[in-house]
């Protein structure tokens, strides 16, 4: 290769990195959001335009609860949800997308090798002959990225893997928070199992009672009718809870990626106590929020690829170069006479298209401002999902409190009611049914209870899972 073709090789070179630098399109600038400075729900906590980090790890929030059984459960959805593991396959494939974007820096080089035996026609000029012909060659092509779409498609696919992450990690604490409500709702009528078990009872007893009076005439058939349909209301609640029951069970064994038949939980009485969180929470957590983490870098992708559209209006230089070895025989194949090579540059730019690059870009701006748009929604949703979060734990904390004063109220009547039985001031009738208003009591008070630590798990997903046991 003699001076002039080595500095016809810079040239090129030196053309295609002088640009190497220019990216056309917008360059990526975070969404700026009005806040107001504190939540509507509570006090002295300032809010603040949401970072997310698509990198960081939710952690074991559940384990604030402190239910072995429940922990041992949320182990296993990682492993085994069918939607958790199509999430982390999508999360692979943008990753594989994105080297492949990143491949189109590099050339691209082509190895090839081969004989041909031809003979020539004794019709022509020339007497017939036959020849065969060795050949090997390295062929190498690339085009440079100067104006930027390479780029932008790289920067469009990072956006779209951090995206992917995002959604995974979203699927994931779906599945954790789902799996803790079916868990919680599930020991919620384990318990309301027990209690109408303990009502039924009594109203039985109840009614055996006026079975034997009626029979004497001492009690209206009103009387009687009343206990009836009370013992009959217990024993259709209890046959409704064991339906509900089993659905919870045939729930979260598909979200462990099982078949109901496959999964099942042994009845237990839980004492279901929400954990005590503070109202002020802080605001880093809501910036862990997935959905939002999602949400902000698909706008990232959506402003990259407006960059990709506007590179479509510059030309596109190629450079080729190949070399290799020709020669009738194998024998000294590679030798210098045998060498050949070629250098090339072609330059190609579209003169008319009828407007379709224009139309592409205002394609992608508008595409632009639509992601953008959910971005800002998603944003609103999840400060209105936390607020009514925070707005439920408080009065769902009054309303605790109420229930626990009126049962312990009850609590101290049945008492009352049971020492008049045994000095006989009071009818075993009478202690029945004072019993009984303390079984419906706490039955309330079991709901209730179910419904704060449902709205803890609630609270928790809302900040995107994080907690933080020592705050």
């Amino acid at each position: 290769m003699n001076n002039q073709n080595l500095k016809f090789i810079i040239f090129l070179f030196l053309i295609s990195f002088s640009v190497f630098s220019c990216a056309v399109g917008p360059d990526y600038n975070p969404i700026s959001i009005e806040l107001p400075e504190n939540y509507k729900e509570t006090i002295n906590e300032k809010w603040k335009m949401a970072e997310p980090n698509d990198e960081s790890q939710k952690g074991k929030w559940w384990t604030v609860f402190e239910d072995p059984i429940l922990n041992d459960l949320e182990e296993q959805i990682e492993i085994s949800n069918q939607n958790i593991a199509s999430s982390l396959a999508q999360y692979e494939q943008a990753q594989a997308l994105l080297g492949q974007a990143e491949s189109n820096y590099l050339p691209t080089i082509n190895a090839s090798g081969g004989v041909t035996r031809q003979r020539q026609s004794a019709t022509s000029s020339f007497s017939a002959s036959e020849s065969t012909n060795y050949n090997t060659s390295l062929n190498a092509s690339w085009i440079p990225d100067l104006w930027g779409n390479t780029r932008r498609t790289v920067e469009a696919n990072k956006a779209s893997v951090q995206a992917s992450a995002a959604q995974l990690e979203n699927v994931k604490l779906t599945a954790q928070a789902s799996l803790a409500q079916y868990y919680f709702q599930l020991r919620m009528v384990d318990n309301d199992q027990k209690i109408l078990e303990n009502i039924a009872e009594n109203n039985k007893k109840l009614l055996d009672i006026l079975e034997l009076q009626k029979g004497a005439g001492t009690v209206s058939l009103t009387d009687y009718n009343l206990i009836a349909t009370q013992l009959e209301q217990a024993q259709t609640q209890a046959v409704d809870n064991k339906i509900l029951r089993a659905q919870y069970e045939h729930a979260i064994a598909t979200l462990l990626g099982k078949v109901p038949a496959q999964f099942s939980l042994e009845m237990k009485l839980s004492k279901l106590t929400a954990p005590n969180i503070p109202l002020v929470l802080p605001s880093k957590l809501l910036e862990r929020r997935p959905d939002i983490a999602q949400a902000e870098r698909l706008v990232a992708q959506a402003n990259a690829q407006i960059g990709i559209a506007v590179s479509a209006y510059f030309p596109n230089l190629n450079l080729s170069a190949s070399s290799g070895y020709s020669k009738t025989s194998y024998i000294d194949l590679f030798s210098f006479p045998a060498l050949f090579w070629s250098l090339g540059a072609s330059l190609t730019e579209t003169i008319f298209d009828g407007g379709l690059r224009e139309q592409k870009i205002k394609a992608a701006k508008a595409n632009y401002q639509s992601i953008a748009a959910q971005y800002k929604q998603t944003v609103l949703v999840a400060f209105q999902n936390l607020e009514d979060n925070l707005a439920a734990y408080k009065h769902y904390k009054a309303e605790e409190d109420y229930q626990i004063n009126a049962t312990n109220n009850a609590k101290l009547t049945e008492k009352i009611i049971n020492q008049g039985y045994e000095i006989g001031t009071k009818t075993y009738s009478d202690l029945l049914n004072s019993q009984i208003t303390l079984y419906n009591l706490q039955k309330n008070l079991n709901d209730i209870n179910g419904k704060r630590i449902l709205n803890t798990v609630n609270i928790i997903a809302s900040l995107g899972g994080t907690w933080d046991n020592n705050k």
